[in-house]
């Protein structure tokens, strides 16, 4: 039954790592194309989506299944810290990528819904960057005490 199960469980792990990927990646190119191609007020910017409850749900959701799985990591040390790298580069970007979308195009001024689901997706992608952050350091910690 475990020869069954790990490998099914591996090949999630990266399913869900890549639709991860891909939702940064689009949710990123949509704004970055907001900063390129709406520079005239009568410009309208392409809208992530059209019901931002929807939205900040589905964003809340897909932070706590990261969350979880970040938590309970399987597979042995090496492969363990490899995926912590590879999820907290991709968090890491993904914060500092929303962070300069926030100063450039909305500043102070968080009127729209876009606006906050980007500021949303700013604090799960930076909680999600210090909970590896976090989770690294300890098992570093513990390494070096044990």
């Amino acid at each position: 039954m475990k020869k069954l199960l790990l490998p099914m469980i591996y090949v999630a792990e990266w399913v869900l790592f890549f639709y991860v990927l891909l939702c940064v990646f689009v949710f990123n190119m949509i704004n970055f194309s907001n900063i390129i191609y709406t520079d005239m007020s009568w410009e309208e910017p392409i809208t992530l989506t059209s019901s931002f409850i929807k939205s900040s749900l589905i964003i809340v959701g897909m932070g706590l299944v990261c969350s979880f799985y970040i938590r309970y990591l399987t597979g042995n040390k090496a492969y363990k810290r490899f995926k912590e790298v590879i999820w907290g580069i991709l968090f890491g970007l993904n914060s500092l990528s929303c962070v300069i979308f926030l100063s450039v195009v909305y500043g102070f001024d968080l009127s729209n819904d876009d606006g906050i689901l980007l500021l949303i997706v700013t604090l799960v992608s930076i909680s999600l960057t210090m909970q590896i952050i976090m989770k690294y350091n300890y098992e570093m910690n513990s390494k070096l005490s044990g």
